[in-house]
């Protein structure tokens, strides 16, 4: 895992905490592996040829906790019985300290991490979801790992909708598509601004430079390649650094327009 300062100009990397930086990102990391290009959708033979010359996909997943001023959040937690809480532990924050969990949408490697051992991983924190989100999963697939982490923290569950500020400085965007509900997470304070854009993108290496690629994690393909070229579009003419959950390690970059897409930089 990896702590990130933003500010106006710099990240800094495996830094102590800065007294001027409004936003800390801590990247933990899940797991990381090599995935099968068929998971593609609309990617030729040329673009793998060019963008993943090993032909492998490059695999990972993220969660994030993040520090703005009088709040700290988990935004999604990884997989059941994952390495997340593991991660947090390393930077000394326990299971009980967590307070607030943001989901960026309920497929498992973002909501799994609720339970342990089939008991509520994070016993103190609030859970909030999109409302959409939750009725999809809950109402219409009846999925029932969904159904059962959810309801151990019942009592502390929070649906919002899209556009809302689900607290000071932290808005709900809509970035339906990959799932009807799922959400980026637009962040500001102090000035600064952080994008938590979940699952936007799952293959950096290809869907950065070729954003019209999509996956067949994707619920609805059309819309999540909308999605992708609206999102990254606001983020590289503003100039606002994104967090993905699947961005290879630290998961926090920068991006700018190219000739085919995007770039990093």
């Amino acid at each position: 895992m990896q702590k990130i300062f933003l500010t106006g100009l710099f990240i800094f990397l495996m830094s102590a905490s800065s007294a001027f930086a409004s936003i800390e990102v801590i990247s933990l990391l899940e797991t990381q592996g090599k995935g099968d290009p068929a998971l593609l959708i609309g990617a030729t033979d040329k673009m793998k040829e060019k963008y993943l010359p090993d032909g492998k996909l490059n695999s990972q997943i993220l969660a994030f906790y993040v520090k703005i001023p009088g709040r700290e959040i988990l935004f999604d937690t990884g997989l059941p019985n994952g390495n997340i809480s593991k991660r947090l532990s390393e930077n000394g924050i326990k299971p009980e300290d967590v307070k607030i969990i943001l989901l960026t949408h309920l497929h498992p490697d973002h909501f799994g991490g609720l339970v342990a051992d089939g008991k509520a991983a994070y016993p103190n924190a609030e859970v909030y979801v999109s409302k959409i989100e939750r009725d999809y999963w809950v109402n219409e697939l009846k999925n029932e790992n969904v159904i059962k982490a959810l309801g151990l923290y019942e009592k502390k569950l929070h649906l919002f909708e899209f556009n809302d500020e689900v607290f000071d400085g932290v808005k709900a965007i809509d970035a339906s598509g990959h799932t009807p509900g799922h959400t980026v997470f637009d962040i500001k304070a102090d000035g600064e601004e952080l994008l938590i854009v979940g699952d936007i993108m799952h293959f950096v290496d290809i869907q950065l430079s070729v954003p019209d690629v999509s996956v067949k994690y994707d619920v609805d393909p059309d819309k999540a390649r909308e999605t992708r070229k609206k999102i990254l579009n606001y983020a590289a003419e503003n100039n606002v650094k994104i967090a993905g959950m699947h961005i290879t390690p630290p998961g926090v970059i920068k991006v700018k327009k190219n000739e085919t897409g995007y770039e990093k930089f």
